[in-house]
């Protein structure tokens, strides 16, 4: 009898042992169940994805696109597949007045926080691409839904020390803790860290529009990116230069998707480990007191008070393009704002009487002139200058300047990542 005991504890332990291995997937995909909209949603252009059951194995929803308050496209989805947390749905999608009929794939990839969602027909039209997020939870593109449960993160109290001294936030705008992470309000931390932070919204491209936060420190620069449309956003990259400026392809890539910027009210929020470990700082965490602990060197060469910040976020493409003398023609500008670790730049091509050349314009009108061709190597009708030069000028902003910088700093918005 002791024998045929020990027996079935021992079948027991095994089945045990088996059940949480083969069905975690499935529990875990379970908790995808629900509404989910396309990020950066607005009330005429949203998409909105219906989870109505999700195993490890299979996967069953209905899907919306909203374009100009329009639902053109009319989705009818059929039982799809699941491999893991990938899945696969095959659907019929028609015009409203049922003249155009074809039949596409949409493909889904479970995420941790969002579903990233892509629907292409037979023909090889590439009809949705974007993310998806609950529409229930905090979000990483916008503000938050006032949710009661979401209402106040801020009940959590999370303090954060920096070398022996703890930090005091804004009333209201403090540290919260998402997905165990601590995120802390944007220009709080970082710039008793030293850090610089900017913040760059602009037409990438006919089709995008991009926003960068940029922090800078000594050598180091780190910068957040993501590009978005009248479809919504797509996911925030983060990317790393040392003694290297942004259009410099010597990079390194760090991986950010469980633990993307976020919006709260109309504050960005960033995650404090990955920022404060991007530039060297010792971070640890103190679970009994919700505290924070980070021991760094604040020294920054190149450091600079919010109007000087708020002036080179001000300075634009335009304003740039505004500096180029008659003397070059056939002016192409690059869209994208660069930044150095003392200043921010914009590139152009362009040519002068001696053939073709780049155009590198700093903040403060300092042009360097890039011969693309050996013969011009002297023909520069503009001197180039050095990084000191453009620091030294960044550093003697115009009063009336500064008062401006200062005045726009102080406005918020939802997207303008200013506190």
């Amino acid at each position: 009898m002791k024998k045929k005991l020990t027996a079935l504890l021992a079948v027991l332990s095994l089945i045990i042992a088996v059940i949480p291995s083969a069905y975690a997937n499935t529990f875990v995909n379970e908790a995808f169940k629900g509404s989910y909209l396309s990020a950066g949603a607005t009330e005429d252009n949203y998409a909105l994805l219906d989870i109505i059951n999700c195993t490890d194995t299979t996967i069953s929803v209905n899907f919306r696109f909203v374009k100009n308050n329009n639902e053109q496209l009319i989705y009818e989805c059929y039982d799809g597949t699941m491999n893991d947390t990938t899945g696969t749905v095959r659907f019929k999608v028609s015009y409203k007045d049922g003249q155009y009929v074809s039949e596409g794939t949409m493909s889904i990839q479970l995420d941790t926080w969002c579903v990233r969602l892509t629907c292409d027909s037979d023909q090889g039209q590439h009809l949705f691409d974007g993310t998806m997020i609950p529409s229930f939870t905090l979000s990483p593109y916008t503000a938050p839904a006032q949710d009661p449960v979401y209402s106040n993160p801020m009940q959590q109290s999370v303090k954060v020390m920096l070398n022996g001294s703890q930090v005091q936030f804004a009333n209201g705008i403090e540290p919260v803790i998402l997905d165990d992470f601590t995120y802390v309000p944007l220009r709080s931390v970082f710039d008793l860290m030293g850090i610089n932070v900017y913040w760059d919204e602009y037409q990438k491209n006919s089709m995008l529009k991009a926003q960068t936060i940029t922090c800078t420190k000594n050598d180091t620069i780190l910068q957040f990116a993501r590009t978005f449309n009248e479809s919504g956003y797509n996911v925030w990259t983060l990317t790393k230069w040392v003694g290297e400026d942004t259009s410099s392809a010597n990079k390194s890539d760090i991986s950010i998707t469980d633990v993307q910027p976020v919006i709260i009210g109309s504050s960005s929020y960033v995650p404090l480990r990955v920022v404060s470990e991007g530039f060297g700082a010792e971070v640890n965490w103190d679970g009994s007191t919700k505290t924070v602990i980070i021991n760094c060197d604040t020294a920054n060469a190149y450091k600079y008070d919010q109007a000087t910040i708020g002036a080179l976020e001000d300075y634009t493409q335009e304003t740039a393009e505004s500096y180029i003398t008659p003397d070059f023609t056939s002016v192409i500008p690059d869209t994208t704002p660069y930044y150095s670790v003392n200043s921010k730049f914009y590139k152009f091509d362009a040519k002068d009487q001696w053939g073709d050349v780049t155009l590198v314009i700093y903040y403060g009108q300092y042009i360097d002139v890039i011969s693309n061709s050996a013969a011009a190597s002297d023909s520069s009708v503009l001197s180039p200058v050095n990084a000191d030069a453009a620091s030294t000028d960044v550093a003697n902003v115009s009063d009336t300047a500064e008062t401006d910088a200062a005045d726009a700093a102080e406005t918020v918005t939802d997207t303008g990542a200013e506190n």
